[in-house]
C-alpha cells in the first residue's frame, strides 16, 4: 500500500508526529489531500517557539528552525490562523527577530494576545498584546494603552520604576520581575494582580522588598525570592486570598524561624507553602506550622536540609488524630514516583492560569515566560 492509499486518520497521525513548522510545510506542498489534512493540523497551533519543546506531545505549539527564512517566504498568519502568543527572540541561541520578519504576522491581528522577546525598539502595532516578556521597556507609553497589559514578565526593573507600571497597567494579573535598587516600594496597589513571581532582594543585597505583596489586596499566589527580617514584616496588613506561597531563600542570605513563623501569621489562608534554602527551619517547626496554619494542606521543603522523615512520621499521626490531610515533600534518598518532580526544565509558555500547576514547585530561573489564561485551544 502506498502513503497516499492510508485513510486520513492514519495521515492525521503521521503528522501528528511533527513539531517542527518547516517540515510541516514542505509534507504539505507534497499533493493537495496532505495540504488539507495539513492544514487542520496548523489550525491547532496557538504557540509559535523558536526551540524544541520539553514536551513533544503538545499540538498547541510548533517551533522554527530557520525562523527568519520561514517569516519570509511564508504567511503564518494564514498557515496559523489560531496562533496565540509568537516567540521573536530566542534566548538560549541569542538570535533575534527583526520587526521586518513578524510585522506580516502581528499587526492587526487580534488573535495574537503574547509575545515573547519584546525589544525595546520595536514598531510593530501592537494594540491587541496582552502578555509581553521582555528584559526593559522605556518607551511603553509610546506602544502600549493604558490598562492594556495583563501579564508582564521583566528581567530587571529599578524599584522606582515599578509605580509607573502599576498606575499604567492596573490591570495586571501576572507580574514577574526582579526587582533591584535600595529603595522600598511605594507606589500604588497591584488591586488585580493574582500571580506575584519576584527576587526582591536589593542590588547590594541589604534591602529587600517583601512588604511589595502588602500592595497586593488580590494576590493568590507568590513566588519570592528574599529573605525579609522582622522589621519589614508589617503583622498589621493580612492577606486572606493567599493560597500558595514559595519562599526561595538565596545562598547569600539568611531568614531565621522567628522571621519565618511572624511573615506565615499574614497570611492564615495558606493551602500551599515551600520553603526553599532554609538553613534555619528544622523538624521541630514542623507541629508549629500546622498549628499556626489551619488550612495548610501541602508543605514542601525540598532545598531545606533540615526536614527529615520525623516530619513526615509526625504528620501522619498528626493527620490521623486532626482529621486534617497534609501532605509534606523533603530531600530525601529515593524520592517516591508520585511526588511532583523539582525544577523540571523551563517551558516557555503554559497555558490555564494554575501556578500550582506551572510555578510552585519551579525555582525562580525556571519559570515560564508567559501564562495564557485561555483553556480550550482547540476552539
Amino acid at each position: 500500500m502506498l502513503l497516499n492509499d492510508l485513510p486520513d486518520d492514519c495521515l492525521w497521525l503521521i503528522f501528528d508526529c511533527f513539531f517542527d513548522l518547516e517540515e510541516l510545510i514542505k509534507l504539505s506542498q507534497v499533493c493537495s489531500k496532505w495540504s488539507n489534512l495539513i492544514s487542520i493540523r496548523f489550525k491547532r497551533v496557538k504557540y509559535l517557539i523558536t526551540k524544541k519543546p520539553e514536551d513533544n506531545i503538545d499540538y498547541s505549539k510548533i517551533w522554527m528552525t530557520d525562523p527568519v527564512n520561514t517569516l519570509k517566504h511564508h504567511n503564518l498568519r494564514e498557515l496559523l490562523p489560531n496562533l496565540r502568543i509568537v516567540t521573536v527572540v530566542d534566548f538560549l541561541h541569542r538570535y533575534q527577530l527583526k520587526p521586518r520578519h513578524f510585522k506580516k504576522v502581528i499587526t492587526d491581528n487580534p488573535k495574537i494576545k503574547g509575545l515573547i522577546g519584546l525589544r525595546n525598539e520595536c514598531a510593530v502595532d501592537l494594540k491587541n498584546i496582552e502578555m509581553i516578556s521582555m528584559n526593559h521597556m522605556d518607551d511603553y507609553r509610546k506602544v502600549f494603552q493604558p490598562d492594556q497589559l495583563k501579564q508582564i514578565y521583566f528581567g530587571l526593573l529599578h524599584v522606582n520604576k515599578l509605580p509607573e507600571y502599576v498606575e499604567y497597567f492596573p490591570n495586571l494579573k501576572r507580574l514577574h520581575t526582579c526587582l533591584y535598587g535600595d529603595e522600598r516600594y511605594n507606589g500604588p496597589n497591584l488591586s488585580k494582580l493574582k500571580i506575584l513571581e519576584a527576587v526582591l532582594s536589593g542590588w547590594d543585597g541589604n534591602e529587600d522588598n517583601f512588604d511589595l505583596l502588602d500592595f497586593c489586596p488580590s494576590l493568590e499566589s507568590a513566588l519570592i525570592c528574599c529573605a525579609p527580617d522582622d522589621q519589614h514584616i508589617d503583622l498589621l496588613i493580612k492577606n486572606y486570598n493567599l493560597k500558595d506561597l514559595v519562599i526561595e531563600i538565596p545562598l547569600v542570605d539568611y531568614m531565621n524561624w522567628s522571621s519565618i513563623r511572624k511573615l506565615l501569621t499574614k497570611f492564615p489562608n495558606l493551602l500551599h507553602l515551600a520553603i526553599r534554602g532554609s538553613q534555619d527551619v528544622a523538624d521541630c517547626h514542623v507541629e508549629e506550622l500546622v498549628q499556626l496554619l489551619l488550612q495548610i494542606k501541602l508543605l514542601d521543603f525540598r532545598e531545606s536540609n533540615g526536614i527529615t522523615v520525623k516530619s513526615a512520621d509526625f504528620l501522619s499521626k498528626f493527620c490521623l488524630k486532626s482529621n486534617r490531610s497534609i501532605k509534606i515533600y523533603y530531600d530525601c534518598e529515593n524520592e517516591p514516583e508520585d511526588w511532583p518532580k523539582y525544577d523540571t526544565p523551563q517551558e516557555s509558555i503554559v497555558y490555564g492560569f494554575n501556578f500550582m500547576k506551572h510555578c510552585f514547585y519551579k525555582s525562580f530561573s525556571q519559570l515560564p515566560f508567559l501564562i495564557d489564561d485561555q483553556i480550550n485551544l482547540l476552539e
